[in-house]
């Protein structure tokens, strides 16, 4: 049974009235170019299935990000010698303009302008090869409950189950936040490093043999580290595939330092 994701009627109000979220101009698909005879023809159904597929950019703001970039491999900070912990972090596209601002209204404000933009990212995210609800779960990167009083709601956990739902998988909440730790925003790799040591706990054994570990955004990564470890020591057989809906700038990024 695939879930409602959160919002759920506003983004599909969005949708049905083919607006662009970003600009505002009006977003065309094929039943809104078809004369009313062929949408007669094409049906009620396949009617709302197409509106329900509208894409929630038009293609001038689509074509503002950059797309399907490649993964960045990253090692799981763990303290098992005889296991590395390699695993690889997917993101949509780079932490800029339009993208960093929808994520920082949406996660400061609640914004839903912003939500429609980030949903739209989540679904440039292609399903990995193999991936299905018997033998993978998404893992949204845990908060602490103070962070959650502070905030009010838990944007990573919405974020989370559109890609669900766009994917087709199971939520599974066995990771937890244990230490309250400094904001990460505004630290160095290294400070971050040192702030996020022994943050996460596996409360419990997974119950497939592939994690797909969620967070809304990476910036030097050591948080997505932090969890994979966590879960890696617990689990050292797991298979870890960290996704995040933006990460680095064209200019700078991962993807310009060395892997491994």
């Amino acid at each position: 049974m695939v879930r409602v994701p959160p919002y759920f009627l506003a983004v599909q109000a969005q949708r049905w009235h083919r607006l662009c979220a970003l600009c505002h101009e009006p977003v065309y698909s094929y039943v809104h170019h078809a004369s009313k005879d062929n949408q007669a023809k094409i049906g009620r159904f396949k009617l709302f299935k197409s509106i329900a597929n509208t894409n929630l950019l038009c293609d001038t703001c689509h074509h503002l990000m950059t797309w399907r970039l490649p993964p960045v491999r990253l090692k799981a900070l763990t303290d098992v010698s005889d296991n590395p912990g390699f695993f690889h972090l997917y993101f949509a596209t780079h932490y800029q303009y339009p993208t960093n601002q929808a994520l920082n209204q949406f996660k400061d404000h609640e914004n839903l302008s912003a939500l429609m933009i980030l949903v739209h990212t989540l679904r440039q995210l292609p399903k990995p090869v193999g991936c299905h609800a018997k033998n993978t779960a998404i893992i949204p990167m845990p908060t602490t409950d103070k962070r959650l009083v502070k905030r009010g709601f838990y944007p990573v956990m919405v974020l989370a189950k559109w890609l669900a739902y766009h994917w087709e998988l199971p939520i599974w909440q066995g990771l937890s936040r244990i230490a309250d730790s400094d904001h990460q925003r505004g630290l160095g790799r290294q400070a971050r490093l040192d702030n996020i040591q022994d943050a996460f706990v596996l409360n419990d054994a997974p119950p497939v043999r592939q994690l797909v570990l969620f967070d809304d955004v990476a910036t030097t990564g050591t948080t997505i580290q932090a969890a994979a470890g966590a879960i890696m020591r617990y689990s050292p057989d797991i298979r870890i595939i960290a996704v995040c809906a933006a990460h680095g700038t064209a200019q700078m990024s991962l993807l310009q330092t060395k892997e491994g």
